[in-house]
């Protein structure tokens, strides 16, 4: 079994000498006169708030993560793929900007985070000072500052994302009970962004705050640490515009040598089970194997696992259109959910060629139809033989998909020679629970983004030369060998998009560059063509059958060709489109809230 965050297990996750004193309907506020009086109790409200993040943040709500699609698709170098044009279509929306205050995947997410955010106050209210009256806690011990520190930690973390997403969200700073008017909405993004980096700096600065101790410490991954509240504090102050201060917490981690980078080799393990809890984690929650959660319930009323479940089946290319199973995910149901832009996949093949990293990413065609084991007799044959192979190419389309093939986020079912060189890795399905469970841990912080932030935080400052190492060590693990022998902003974001590629950062650093006037989202967005020119991938192989259905031989062997489509999409909107709009039900049920700039009323 995997290592559990913290060692109570449950769908509570209590420690059985509380759980007694927890059957009570949950009110406003949690005030129970016999709880909150102990470390048991606070390691039990502790556990309660990454379990609650797992099921809410990075779990799954039917077949999607609301963050990951929210972020990813709203970029412009992945485009919301499927069976056909009207396929997945709560993803599409993002992608093709036809969203509004309406959409269910939108309400989920700005939802899941408050979800996530009252489990962190809990354990906030009920032992710091932090509450309605300011009541004292009932029990105080270095165990429940640590909890504390966790928990602020964690609180800071979901307020940036929500400050990232949304212009001028709420900030829930403790619990609040039913009978009292919720806190104003911040004043500026800036408000919101500086009160995330000061909520960070208490944690680091009450020395309770759990910190990783060196590279090889897998544990203190699961958990808010000193490391990731210095990485939110610095990416914080990057979108505060403020890099002299994300200078100070990105430097930090990096002078605490308690994160490296993975060699070439293994970055595909990044995004798989092989690689959880790796040098290169900042955060990653781990995977929970509680049994309590084991069974899908998807129509079935049971109990919902924390993975992400169906997930797996979305990040899978479209099996039913393809000539055999690739070995890669056999036994998976490929629904074709997501596609690397085309043109973003020629410009990323250009500067890397065959690196590690590219390799990580996507596929080029032949590499797809050739390099890759399909499961045929022929995956050991001539490149002649597997041209005219039926068991492998694709027998109708692949829409949305240029010739080339993403699979950084697709579940390895069998990890693939092309990646491993032939070495011994672990499934992506390590505990049996179903092909379509996606057990890898739920990617939140890498060192390779701390290393990009700082960099560009040096950029014109003295610490040019120290952002200049930070950057050529991500270029010269990538194992693309272009190395900057300059400091630029060009550099630092171009490689930011290759390293970072479908990790949810484009979007939000689009934003930010456009509001500094380096990037034009009208000309990215708009003018650039990627809505006119959807791709769809085909193959020309055709083949003779017998009555019987029996192959009998090849009539035109495999070659991938692409026809060209317009997608269902509106034009970005500047002054609209940077964030999304609060969710029409919130609005209503708080007349208080209000969007910001484009979305000026409930639609």
């Amino acid at each position: 079994m995997k290592k559990i965050i913290l060692p109570i297990i449950g769908i509570a996750l209590l420690a059985a000498s509380c759980q007694s004193k927890l059957d009570i309907p949950q009110k406003g506020v949690v005030s129970y006169e016999s709880f909150y009086t102990c470390d048991a109790d606070a390691e039990a409200a502790l556990a309660d708030m990454y379990a609650n993040y797992l099921q809410n943040v990075a779990g799954t709500e039917g077949i999607d993560n609301p963050e990951q699609v929210l972020l990813n698709y709203s970029a412009d170098d992945i485009l919301a793929a499927g069976g056909h044009i009207d396929d997945h279509e709560p993803f599409r929306l993002f992608c093709e900007f036809r969203y509004d205050g309406s959409n269910t995947t939108l309400k989920s997410a700005y939802q899941r985070y408050y979800f996530a955010i009252y489990h962190a106050n809990l354990v906030i209210s009920n032992f710091t000072t932090e509450n309605r009256n300011g009541d004292k806690p009932k029990h105080e011990s270095d165990f429940t500052k640590q909890a504390v520190a966790e928990a602020r930690v964690m609180r800071a973390y979901l307020h940036m994302m929500l400050a990232l997403s949304w212009n001028c969200p709420i900030i829930m700073d403790r619990t609040y009970a039913k009978d009292e008017s919720l806190p104003q909405q911040v004043n500026s993004q800036s408000e919101a962004l500086q009160w995330v980096i000061e909520e960070c700096e208490k944690a680091i600065s009450s020395g309770y705050l759990p910190d990783r101790n060196g590279t090889a410490d897998k544990d203190n991954t699961a958990r808010m640490n000193v490391g990731f509240a210095r990485f939110i504090a610095g990416k914080a102050a990057m979108f505060n515009n403020d890099p002299a201060t994300a200078r100070k917490y990105l430097g930090d981690l990096i002078e605490s040598n308690d994160y490296a980078l993975i060699p070439s080799d293994e970055y595909w393990t990044n995004f798989h089970v092989a690689g959880d809890g790796n040098s290169e984690k900042i955060f990653e929650p781990n995977f929970l194997e509680d049994p309590a959660f084991t069974n899908n319930a998807w129509g079935s009323g049971a109990p919902i696992q924390r993975g992400r479940w169906m997930v797996a089946n979305v990040f899978c290319w479209r099996t039913d259109n393809l000539g055999a199973s690739p070995l890669v995910h056999i036994g998976i149901s490929g629904w074709n959910g997501g596609a690397i832009q085309e043109d973003f996949a020629k410009k990323f093949l250009e500067h890397d060629g065959d690196s590690p990293r590219r390799k990580a990413c996507f596929l080029t065609g032949d590499e797809w139809l050739y390099d890759m084991e399909w499961n045929s007799k022929k995956n050991d044959a001539s490149r002649e033989e597997k041209e005219l192979d039926p068991d492998r190419g694709i027998s109708g389309s692949v829409y949305s998909h240029g010739p080339y093939f993403e699979w950084k986020h697709m579940v390895f079912i069998n990890p693939p020679k092309i990646l491993t060189g032939g070495k011994s890795y672990p499934s992506d399905n390590v505990s049996g629970l179903g092909a379509g469970s996606n057990q890898k841990n739920f990617n939140v912080a890498r060192y390779a983004e701390a290393l990009l932030l700082y960099a560009e935080a040096c950029i014109g400052s003295g610490d040019a030369a120290k952002g200049l190492e930070a950057l050529q060590e991500v270029q010269r693990r990538s194992g693309s060998g272009k190395i900057s022998n300059e400091l630029t902003w060009e550099a630092v974001s171009e490689e930011k998009q290759y390293e970072m590629w479908f990790e949810s950062c484009r979007f939000h650093d689009l934003v930010r560059w456009a509001a500094q006037g380096k990037v034009d989202l009208d000309q990215i967005f708009n003018k650039s063509g990627i809505h006119q020119r959807i791709p769809t991938v085909k193959d020309e192989y055709k083949a003779e059958y017998d009555d019987d259905g029996n192959f009998v031989k090849c009539v035109k062997p495999h070659k991938l060709y692409v026809e060209y489509s317009e997608a269902k999409y509106k034009d970005f909107e500047k002054g609209k489109h940077e964030y999304f709009p609060f969710p029409n039900d919130f609005i209503v049920a708080n007349p208080e809230l209000h969007n910001v700039l484009g979305w000026q009323s409930v639609q």
